[in-house]
């Protein structure tokens, strides 16, 4: 229980930090429209490691506490944004930006609630447990449906909204559950219990190390081809999805809980995925979507 608040904080932490670099490295955005190197402007440095930071802060809260109470968090970086937003840039937030910002935090507030009210955890694992449970016929299934699915994406090279978000979000749940088995591997080894000298530490760090490259890329893509107010609402809805949905396979997050806690928690999901879409909704995003990159937005989300 205290791991878990523990790791709730930091993970709050982490993703105000995400949440201020948005505005950050939108400012650097903006002041190179010219097209020169991103790497020349401090702004863009500032805002790259700020997120880093952030992202540093999300990879210590999955070890500290269970996947499916920190992944439906991002939602605060979302959160963040708007109050940065309007000190950094000016942006003014509409009603339904603020209606979103109350519906994330009691949405947040449910998820914390139910998934750190409930008992079964599973904070270290070692090596032969994690074997055990990776090669359990659900999380194979889970697993396979991932990667395949991920590839045959990449092969077909459709530049799409829902296609970048899509392998982000694949990928980004596998990322997630290694990092999980990655830290108790590393805190099981500092305790003296040397998980390294087996071979399945080598086997999850590849897969950590790709799906995060990959990850990271089809994002960048994604924010390059399409607008932020599509952008971070799917990604959050279906990377919360992916990452939520494997644990509770792999790790077992969700077992023996009380159907009504399970029903809150859903509830408490798709609350916090509505408030992120009234958050990041600006009006006339569409348009501006299509002035900028000469992608119809709804001819693109349906392809």
């Amino acid at each position: 229980m205290q791991s878990d608040i523990l790791g709730v904080f930091v993970a709050l932490l982490g993703n105000s930090l995400i949440g201020c670099s948005f505005s950050v490295m939108k400012i650097a955005h903006e002041r190179n429209k010219g097209g020169g190197s991103y790497l020349k402007i401090p702004l863009w440095w500032m805002g790259t490691v700020l997120m880093i930071c952030g992202e540093l802060g999300n990879l210590v809260a999955y070890s500290l506490a269970k996947p499916s109470l920190i992944s439906p968090l991002g939602a605060i970086s979302v959160l963040v944004n708007v109050p940065a937003a309007y000190i950094m840039l000016g942006e003014r937030p509409t009603v339904s930006n603020l209606i979103g910002c109350v519906m994330c935090i009691l949405g947040g507030y449910g998820i914390v609630w139910v998934v750190a009210g409930h008992n079964k955890d599973r904070q270290l694992m070692s090596v032969a447990e994690f074997e055990d449970l990776a090669f359990r016929p659900p999380f194979m299934v889970f697993f396979t449906i991932s990667v395949t699915e991920s590839v045959g994406l990449i092969w077909s090279g459709r530049r799409t909204v829902l296609g970048y978000l899509a392998i982000c979000s694949l990928l980004g749940g596998l990322t997630v559950l290694s990092i999980k088995a990655v830290s108790s591997f590393v805190i099981l080894t500092a305790q003296g219990n040397n998980q390294f000298v087996y071979v399945y530490p080598y086997v999850v760090l590849p897969v950590l190390a790709v799906t995060c490259l990959l990850q990271v890329q089809y994002l960048n893509k994604a924010l390059a081809h399409f607008g932020t107010a599509e952008v971070v609402p799917i990604y959050y809805v279906m990377f919360t999805s992916v990452a939520v949905l494997g644990s509770a396979v792999l790790y077992g997050d969700l077992d023996d809980m009380a159907s009504e806690r399970v029903a809150i928690f859903l509830a408490s999901c798709a609350g916090t995925s509505c408030g992120v879409y009234l958050v990041a909704r600006k009006p006339g995003a569409g348009a501006a979507v299509e002035k900028t990159t000469g992608y119809p937005v709804a001819d693109e989300v349906g392809d």
